[in-house]
């Protein structure tokens, strides 16, 4: 536990006064090279700490729920939650390129644009709406969500990173902005703190059943979740 906890500490804090990419060539955020670099050429296989998140998932669905994953990516979250606890998945995202590769590994995939609400209506309701780090990249996820909401029988699940994590307190200290993004700095429009979902989602009247922050620091995370915890995820309750 302390080497874990020394190591990322070490990147934290080495990351401070670094940047995703050192050169933009002032194109606009390109999505399919963005999971290209995401997944570093690996396909349909989760992280570590994806794998975490999904586990976090399961517990808060259940075995056998229906989900519908909206910017499925590559689908290797449906895979690793269909392999796991026998869940019925379908993705939803808008490159040709990811959905390809989803229905390679066996995942129902829909091509839809999710920023266009007005698409929305013709989705397949499901026990559970997933949107996993997909609401950071929205510049209205309240209308988003109160959109997507109808097609959840039972709630919807959305994860995102902590803004208030130490590391980005610490670049802004040092008059850097927290780099929360991938491939171009463009990519996250919103950003949330703990406290900012507690009063985000009251503000909406949206019932938060479970807040789980997880990741960063090792033990730490545990003792001060909402500044040592890398990301957040919410259970909306229907």
């Amino acid at each position: 536990m302390i080497k874990i906890l020394l190591y990322k500490l070490k990147q934290d804090l080495l990351s401070l006064g670094k940047y995703p990419v050192s050169k933009l060539s002032g194109d606009k955020v390109d999505y399919d090279q963005y999971w290209s670099k995401r997944r570093s050429g690996t396909q349909a296989v989760l992280s570590r700490w994806q794998k975490h998140r999904a586990d976090i998932i399961l517990e808060m669905i259940g075995s056998g729920s229906s989900v519908m994953d909206l910017g499925c990516g590559d689908g290797a979250v449906l895979k690793y939650l269909r392999e796991k606890g026998g869940i019925e998945g379908v993705g939803v995202d808008i490159s040709d390129k990811v959905l390809a590769q989803a229905k390679e590994i066996g995942i129902t995939a829909i091509k839809k644009d999710i920023t266009d609400l007005n698409g929305l209506d013709d989705l397949p309701e499901v026990d559970y709406i997933l949107g996993l780090e997909i609401i950071e990249h929205m510049p209205n996820p309240e209308e988003f969500i109160f959109r997507i909401k109808e097609k959840s029988k039972n709630g919807m699940i959305f994860s995102f990173p902590n803004s208030g994590y130490y590391a980005h307190r610490l670049r802004l200290l040092f008059g850097r902005f927290p780099a929360q993004w991938v491939s171009h700095p463009g990519e996250h429009l919103r950003f949330w703190t703990v406290r900012d979902v507690s009063w985000w989602t009251g503000a909406m009247d949206l019932k938060l059943e479970k807040l789980i922050v997880y990741e960063g620091l090792p033990f730490l995370n545990r003792i001060f979740p909402s500044v040592f915890g890398r990301g957040i995820i919410i259970k909306l309750s229907r």
